[in-house]
């Protein structure tokens, strides 16, 4: 039987393809049945693992590389001087960053988006463990490797995706939104924004875009989210946190040494004044717990049960250098963590 492919046509070249968002973008896109290659100046396991799948990696930035390509996808590491940027631009060719070609992807997809300056890796991981174990075979493209698949993307059949937003160049707001997560606002990459209050007014923005059939979660114990929320004009959205305010809010919770435990209220149209109890999170600390909670939230909102939700989270296996132990001497243990969270 013949088989249709997208964008045959098409050779869709992946400037600086061995970045974490880059190479799961460039995955995705493989397995979609584009016609995807890359280059990167560094070999790493991104890089590895788009080889795997087939995807062809150059080992330097040259020109030459480009000749064939239609298409250029670059990384916001990669400067202008960027011998095939320059190349592309002499040659016309369409140029898009990363999350402008991760918009086009999905466009046809229902997306959840996940956004913040911190914790988001982790909650985007959590929401995609929820959905896949819902059996909806999401998209995913995640900012760190999920152990559960060893990978941090993978394209899906089902109907959903669910899409890690980096703000860092303010390329998050081309992203299709039909749900989102807000985690917090800390200054972070004002060489980009110039100062505080732009990029302030860009997660607004960014929220400002829920659409009335979709819902924006927000974490209410970020004092900057807490302070932005009266500005919001479309009040399509619900929070979550510790505070005594928030719909989905956290009590009892129990720190463990390997696990966390806590009890959520939830007050929203449906679910007023329910109590679930006893809930466990297989992630250590209080801003994980937090994470959760926003995966909760969304689970909720489109209709995955309870006992599924609960069941995601306690066999949850978590992300690759995000804290995780690395080793254990003189009962003294060692973590690595690679996100520049909390």
């Amino acid at each position: 039987m013949y088989r249709s492919k997208i964008g045959p046509r098409e050779r869709i070249h992946f400037v600086g393809i061995g970045g974490i968002g880059m190479s799961g973008l460039a995955q995705v896109m493989k397995d979609m049945g584009f016609n995807v290659q890359g280059s990167d100046v560094t070999n790493n396991k991104n890089v590895d693992r788009c080889k795997k799948i087939g995807i062809k990696v150059f080992a330097k930035q040259r020109k030459e590389n480009i000749k064939n390509s239609t298409i250029i996808v670059r990384s916001s590491a990669i400067k202008d001087n960027n011998p095939e940027i320059k190349s592309a631009k002499n040659k016309k060719l369409t140029i898009l960053k990363r999350a402008e070609m991760l918009a086009n992807v999905v466009s046809l997809k229902k997306n959840i988006v996940i956004t913040g300056s911190h914790g988001k890796t982790t909650s985007t991981s959590l929401i995609s463990k929820i959905l896949h174990e819902a059996k909806l075979d999401p998209t995913i493209v995640n900012g760190g490797v999920i152990n559960s698949i060893n990978n941090n993307a993978r394209f899906g059949k089902g109907d959903w995706a669910v899409l890690e937003a980096d703000e860092s160049d303010g390329s998050f707001l081309n992203l299709p939104i039909n749900y989102s997560v807000i985690t917090n606002i800390d200054k972070e990459h004002i060489d980009y924004y110039k100062n505080f209050k732009n990029l302030k007014k860009s997660f607004l923005k960014f929220i400002n875009k829920t659409p009335a059939v979709g819902k924006a979660f927000l974490c209410i114990d970020d004092k900057v989210i807490k302070k932005l929320i009266p500005k919001i004009k479309n009040k399509n959205f619900l929070t979550y946190g510790f505070s005594e305010k928030a719909n989905f809010r956290i009590f009892n919770a129990i720190y463990k040494k390997n696990y966390s435990d806590f009890d959520l209220r939830i007050s929203i149209k449906g679910f007023k004044n329910t109590i679930i109890k006893k809930i466990r999170l297989n992630l250590i600390g209080r801003y994980n717990v937090l994470n959760s909670v926003s995966a909760i939230a969304v689970g909720l909102h489109i209709g995955i049960k309870i006992n599924i939700i609960k069941n995601s989270l306690k066999k949850f296996t978590g992300i690759q250098r995000r804290l995780t132990k690395v080793h254990e001497r003189n009962n003294k243990e060692f973590f690595d963590d690679y996100a520049s969270s909390y």
